[in-house]
């Protein structure tokens, strides 16, 4: 049969189609091929970059703690960043690699309230710092210090009811010990209708309250970096006090001249606020101090950041105690093999004694407030 004309034309059409819809399926593949690829190749080479900044941020992590411990040796103890250790790495001939930026930020943790020592009367005049009732001040530490503590008898006027916890979804039972991570405010009855929404998002009271206590353990806060309202609830400083000690501190003000800017003892506050003044409970030495090193390099970012406890200093809430099972002793979540270190490790078969320890240390986290299980560095 003779194939006319039009029905070539139709047979060359049709093989054309399937030709150009065979191109675009092996276009689209080879395109999400080489996007994917791309994808696993970007990856790969943010893994290198922030490896190579890794290295670099404990690089300047290690010089940080060895200006430090210079400054602690020489003025027996760290008091404030005024002292001169503000600025760690430019006592030093620390140069970064090329065509990175390397910045230190301290912060000490210490100037705040110690909450496993905190008393009923002292979270009930920080919480009416907040502009509270006396009534809801007594209620949120009485149910705060129901979970801290074991066998705890309310205080309050209003007490709140005895949590039943194990009548929840999830039952459990109230830890009786001080908190260890910020998380636990929101399994606490009267605290979470308080300070927490109905989806659990944190309200202002419970910035407040990070910003007035530390989860560590220290007997005294420094009294060179307490907050207002830290003195304010703890020693009764008014707003004038609040705003000359301020000035002291800061430099500013009638102490712009001839303000060192820090207390080397307790007893010189009197010297500033008058001899009446109570300091009781609060020293002037760092207890924990919180170092930041940032790494820059083009669009690549590290953050290194480490709570550091001096000889003496503060110290991470105990995990509690796990029974030996058949012999084998097994670790709470999160502890180092073998508990906690105390300062000194080995190294080629050599002792090495380290000045400080380490209560906490995360990378590249948004949020690093909460201690971790206490071991040794540097």
């Amino acid at each position: 049969m003779m194939t006319t004309r039009d029905e070539k034309v139709r047979q060359r059409g049709s093989v054309l189609a399937v030709v150009l819809v065979t191109l675009v399926f092996a276009s689209t593949a080879l395109l999400l091929f080489v996007q994917k690829a791309s994808t696993d190749l970007l990856v790969e080479v943010r893994a290198a970059d922030a490896q190579r900044l890794r290295m670099e941020a404990y690089g300047a992590m290690e010089t940080t703690l060895a200006v430090l411990e210079e400054f602690r040796r020489a003025g027996e103890g760290l008091r404030s960043p005024r002292e001169g250790w503000g600025e760690p790495l430019a006592w030093t001939d620390y140069r970064p690699g090329e065509g990175r930026t390397v910045t230190v930020a301290l912060q000490d943790e210490s100037g705040r309230l110690s909450l496993p020592r905190v008393n009923f009367d002292t979270l009930r005049e920080l919480f009416m710092q907040w502009e509270v009732l006396d009534a809801e001040a007594e209620l949120w530490a009485d149910a705060l210090l129901g979970w801290m503590r074991e066998d705890y008898t309310p205080r309050g006027v209003r007490a709140p009811e005895a949590a039943d916890y194990a009548r929840a979804p999830l039952g459990f039972k109230a830890p009786g010990r001080p908190l260890r991570s910020w998380g636990e405010l929101a399994a606490i009855d009267v605290i979470r209708e308080a300070w927490f929404d109905e989806r659990g998002v944190p309200n202002v009271y419970v910035r407040r309250f990070r910003e007035a206590v530390s989860l560590l353990d220290y007997a005294q806060p420094n009294l060179n970096a307490a907050p207002s309202g830290v003195l304010a609830a703890r020693l009764g400083y008014d707003e004038y006090q609040l705003r000359q000690l301020g000035d002291y501190r800061a430099g500013t003000g009638a102490y712009a001249v001839g303000s060192r800017g820090f207390f080397e003892t307790a007893a010189e506050v009197r010297g500033v606020l008058g001899e009446q003044i109570s300091t009781e409970g609060f020293g002037t030495e760092v207890r924990a101090l919180r170092v930041t090193v940032t790494v820059r390099e083009g669009q690549g970012v590290f953050v290194l950041s480490a709570v550091m406890a001096p000889p003496g200093g503060a110290r991470a809430v105990a995990a509690p105690v796990v029974p030996e099972v058949e012999g084998v002793a097994v670790r709470a979540a999160g502890a180092p093999q073998g508990g906690a270190v105390t300062g000194e490790t080995k190294t080629g078969g050599t002792a090495v004694n380290y000045p400080f320890t380490l209560l906490e240390i995360t990378e590249n986290d948004v949020d690093s407030t909460a201690p971790a299980t206490e071991l040794s560095l540097l």
